[in-house]
C-alpha cells in the first residue's frame, strides 16, 4: 500500500481539479456557454482542459486517439485540431462535455491509481516530453487549476458567485 501513496495523492489532487471544473460547468448559465469574453468561449475552455486532461493520461497519440469514447464520439474530436498549433474553431455542446468530464474522472483512477510510485519517477518516461510521468501528473495538474481559475473567474464576474474550493478529490 505504502507503495501507492504517491500515485493516490496525484489522483487525489486531479480529481479535485476535475471536480472544479465540473463545478464551473454545471454553473455555466446557457448563455455564457459558448460566449467569448475577450478570449476563448467558455465551452471551448473547458473542452481544451478536459481534452488536456485525456491526452496527458495517455502515452502516444494513437492510445489516445483510438480510446472506445472517442471512437463513439468521432464527430466530436473531428480532425483532432486541439493537436495542432492553430486555435480550436470547433464548440461543443453541454451534454457532450458532461460525458467527456465523466470519462477523464474515470480515466484518472485507471491510469495514476494503477501506478506505483517507482513507475512515475522512472527517468524521461513520458517520450512527449522528456519528463517523469511524476511531472507530467504534476504538470497536468496545474493546466487544470490554471484554467478552472480561468472559468471561475468568468463566473464570479457574470454570475457574482465565487467558485468553491475543493482540497481532495478522495476523502481518505
Amino acid at each position: 500500500m505504502e507503495n501507492h501513496m504517491l500515485t493516490h495523492g496525484l489522483a487525489s489532487q486531479l480529481l479535485a481539479g476535475l471536480y472544479m471544473l465540473k463545478d464551473c460547468i454545471d454553473r455555466c448559465p446557457a448563455t455564457e456557454w459558448h460566449e467569448r469574453h475577450n478570449d476563448h468561449p467558455f465551452a471551448q475552455v473547458v473542452f481544451h482542459t478536459l481534452f488536456d486532461c485525456d491526452y496527458h493520461l495517455c502515452d502516444d497519440d494513437a492510445e489516445f486517439k483510438e480510446q472506445i469514447f472517442h471512437r463513439k464520439n468521432r464527430e466530436n474530436f473531428g480532425d483532432y485540431e486541439e493537436l495542432e498549433d492553430r486555435i480550436p474553431q470547433h464548440l461543443q455542446e453541454r451534454d457532450f462535455i458532461n460525458r467527456y468530464y465523466e470519462h477523464c474522472r474515470a480515466k484518472v483512477a485507471s491510469v495514476i491509481e494503477t501506478k506505483t510510485s517507482t513507475d512515475v519517477i522512472i527517468p524521461n518516461a513520458d517520450v512527449r516530453r522528456n519528463m517523469t510521468k511524476l511531472e507530467r501528473y504534476v504538470n497536468l495538474i496545474r493546466h487544470l487549476q490554471h484554467h478552472v481559475a480561468q472559468l471561475g473567474l468568468r463566473l464570479q464576474f457574470t454570475t457574482g458567485k465565487e467558485m468553491d474550493w475543493i482540497a481532495r478529490g478522495y476523502a481518505k
